[in-house]
């Protein structure tokens, strides 16, 4: 499944956008991906958003502005989650036995 890596400033963007602007809203749910793009998202390297979009985004139907902005702190808490973190790689230097304890 296709994924999408935002940063804390624009999911914290879209999120604000979501809850103030009418705009953005009718085009965030016409167009997610030029939306996610206007709030300053930059796909990383290989990364396909059109993809994401048509894997997870099919049927929008958004909540009323002043419910997002009651909610903006946890929305962008979700979108944001484990994001800031590294995951080892457990694969490297695979030569040798390995022991679970």
């Amino acid at each position: 499944m296709p994924t999408l890596t935002l940063t804390p400033s624009v999911a914290r963007n879209l999120v604000h956008l979501l809850a103030t602007d009418d705009a953005f809203r009718a085009q965030f749910a016409t167009d997610t991906e030029a939306a996610i793009l206007a709030a300053g998202h930059v796909p990383d390297n290989g990364e396909s958003l059109s993809d994401f979009v048509e894997a997870c985004c099919p049927d929008i139907v958004l909540a009323d502005k002043e419910v997002i902005a009651q909610a903006e702190e946890e929305i962008v808490s979700m979108l944001t989650c484990g994001t800031a973190y590294a995951v080892p790689m457990l694969e490297h230097g695979n030569t040798g036995s390995r022991t679970l304890r």
